[in-house]
C-alpha cells in the first residue's frame, strides 16, 4: 500500500511538473518565439520600404505625383504590411501575414485569404491571437469608437477609423463580441457594422484570454490613402 501511495505521489509531482512547464511554453517562451519571428519579418519588409522609396528618378524628369500605388502580392504565409493600433502603445507593430494557418499566426497577424486587400473595395480582415505567441491582440476590448488602425504595405499607407458596431448599446465601445461560427463578420460587408458596399476593416480575436469559446470583433472604415513616400501619416503621430 505504502508503495502505491508513494507511486501515485510521484506521478502527481511529475504531472505537476509538465503542467508547469507546458504554462511556461504557452505564456512565456511562445511569446519569445513570436518575437523573434516578427524582428525577421519586419526587417524584410524594412528592406522592402526602403528599396521602394530609394528607386531613383530619371535627371530631369518631371516630380511624379504623390498617389498610391497597386498594393503588393499577397504570398500565403509570408508577411506584406506592418500593423500600427495607437490605442495599444506607440511600440505596438505588428506584421501582417497572409493566411489564418496556425503556424502563420504564430509569426503575426493573419489576413483571412478570403477577404479583400488593404485599401480596397471590400473588408479587409485581420485575426491576431489574443494570449500566447506575444499576445498581439491582449488589449481589444480597450477599443473604442474613432480608434485608428494604420496599415503600411511597403507601398503605401492606410488608415482606417473603428466604428460603432450596430448590435451594440455602447457608445463609445468599438468592440462586439459573437462565436466562433458567426463568419458574417468577415463578409464584404458585414451587416453587424454596414449597411451598404464600402472599404472595411475587420479585426478578430479570441475571448476570454484563455479560451476561444468567443470572438472578439472590431470593424473600422477607410479614412485615407497615401503613398510611403508621403511620409508617416497623422494617425501616427504623436502617438502614446
Amino acid at each position: 500500500m505504502r508503495t502505491a501511495i508513494r507511486g501515485l505521489g510521484e506521478a502527481f509531482i511529475t504531472l505537476g511538473v509538465l503542467i508547469l512547464l507546458f504554462v511556461v511554453y504557452q505564456l512565456y517562451w511562445t511569446g519569445v518565439l513570436a518575437r523573434e519571428a516578427r524582428a525577421g519579418e519586419l526587417d524584410e519588409l524594412d528592406k522592402k520600404m526602403k528599396q521602394n522609396l530609394a528607386a531613383p528618378a530619371q535627371p530631369g524628369a518631371p516630380v511624379a505625383p504623390q498617389v498610391p500605388g497597386p498594393p503588393p502580392e499577397y504570398k500565403d504565409g509570408k508577411s506584406f504590411a506592418v500593423m500600427y493600433i495607437p490605442r495599444f502603445g506607440s511600440g505596438w507593430k505588428w506584421t501582417v501575414l497572409a493566411g489564418t494557418a496556425t503556424d502563420t499566426l504564430k509569426k503575426g497577424l493573419g489576413w483571412y485569404d478570403t477577404s479583400a486587400k488593404a485599401g480596397q473595395e471590400g473588408n479587409f480582415a485581420v485575426a491576431g491571437h489574443r494570449k500566447t505567441y506575444g499576445d498581439p491582440m491582449l488589449h481589444f476590448p480597450s477599443l473604442r469608437v474613432g480608434d485608428k488602425v494604420v496599415i503600411n504595405d511597403t507601398v503605401n499607407w492606410y488608415v482606417y477609423t473603428l466604428d460603432k458596431p450596430l448590435v451594440n448599446g455602447a457608445a463609445d465601445k468599438a468592440v462586439y463580441k459573437t462565436l466562433p461560427e458567426d463568419v458574417g463578420v468577415v463578409a464584404p460587408v458585414p451587416a453587424k457594422a454596414y449597411d451598404k458596399p464600402g472599404k472595411y476593416l475587420t479585426l478578430t480575436t479570441c475571448d476570454p484570454e484563455y479560451g476561444s469559446s468567443h470572438r472578439l470583433i472590431a470593424w473600422g472604415h477607410l479614412e485615407s490613402v497615401q503613398p510611403l513616400s508621403a511620409g508617416e501619416p497623422a494617425a501616427l503621430k504623436g502617438a502614446s
